[in-house]
């Protein structure tokens, strides 16, 4: 075994002791498809898998292409990842170990919430651990799991985004940007307005396939976003927060329709306008990649090998268009729904 396998094993094997002390149980999502089975106490799933639309788990299903993701916390000596073969000096930038780390096999440890996963491809299953989950911010529980499930989605040639998405009649945009522009302002208006929702910060594409896929049932959302869209308020979880933090919301089908995928019909790159109407115009390929790229390589450690060219593919896939936001959140909608939507298909 390569040191990478060696010490694959070795966290798979703490995991599964510490897992086996308590009551631990499962709960499955699905990406179009595939799943992963979150294995965890009941506070930590409870926690951590909020964020997913479930699906409920069949025991006479086939266990083919379903991926086990165990999730433990604790800081005595016997809840705490093996010790690493590696020096500190060995993580990368954003937190990957790049001596250990490739396609296959990947560890990285992610410094705003402290907390180390390991990833085996070959095993179908990875690991990940946190001090304490249930001192984890809201924020950190609106997308959790976010960098195994881009390396999950990497290996079936998916690719998770820094972006939003709507959707109607089975049709599907991609709103990106940075910070501000207005996606979550754009996405929401949206769901509140009848359309479908298929996730504000992160989303996964599929571009060979040209769908977008539904992650997580969140939103975050700042105080100027709850301001335009007051009914909004109602959903907020961390009222105590708002003065540090964006506020989180847990969406529910009863609340807006969720759409777990759609085909992909174009590249929206917002920003905020001065004028009542919302207008579209034509954006280059170039300007896309540069509202997409950066942002999700952050977000994301790196992604992997395939990031830059499956977002170099859906760049290609379909038309972009600079959205600039007018006032009139009405005039929003109806303009992505009546214009856009109809044009690009």
């Amino acid at each position: 075994m390569t040191a990478a396998e060696t010490f694959a094993a070795a966290v798979a094997r703490r995991a599964a002791s510490v897992l086996s002390a308590t009551d631990a149980r499962s709960a499955l999502i699905s990406v179009d498809g595939w799943s992963v089975q979150l294995i965890g106490t009941d506070a930590a799933l409870e926690r951590l898998g909020r964020a997913f639309l479930r699906t409920p788990e069949n025991p006479d299903s086939a266990v083919m292409n379903v991926h086990r993701l165990s999730v433990w916390d604790g800081t005595s000596r016997d809840a705490l990842p093996p010790e690493p073969p590696w020096k500190s000096t060995d993580y990368s930038p954003l937190g990957v170990v790049e001596s250990l780390s490739g396609d296959a096999i990947r560890f990285a440890f992610d410094v705003e919430t402290n907390a180390f996963m390991a990833h085996d491809a070959g095993q179908h299953a990875s690991h990940m651990w946190f001090p304490s989950i249930a001192q984890l911010p809201v924020w950190a529980t609106a997308a959790p799991f976010r960098i195994v499930m881009s390396w999950l989605c990497n290996l079936r040639g998916m690719q998770i985004v820094h972006g939003a998405s709507v959707a109607i009649d089975g049709k599907a945009v991609l709103l990106a940007g940075k910070g501000g522009s207005g996606k979550s302002t754009t996405a929401l208006a949206c769901a509140m307005a009848g359309l479908g929702y298929l996730g504000d910060d992160y989303c996964a594409v599929e571009p060979s396939a040209g769908k977008v896929h539904l992650i997580y049932r969140t939103a975050k959302v700042s105080r100027a976003t709850l301001e335009m869209l007051p009914a909004l308020q109602r959903w907020v979880t961390n009222r105590h927060q708002l003065a540090t933090d964006k506020d989180v919301l847990f969406l529910d089908p009863q609340d807006v329709r969720l759409v777990r995928s759609a085909e992909l019909s174009a590249i929206l790159l917002p920003r905020v306008g001065t004028e009542r109407a919302t207008t579209i115009q034509p954006a280059t390929r170039a300007e896309a990649t540069r509202a997409i790229l950066p942002n999700t390589v952050m977000q994301l450690m790196g992604g992997t090998s395939a990031t830059p060219r499956l977002i170099m593919q859906l760049v290609q896939s379909v038309p972009a268009f600079h959205l600039v936001l007018g006032t009139d959140l009405a005039g929003l909608t109806a303009t992505i729904a009546t214009q856009l939507l109809t044009r690009a298909t």
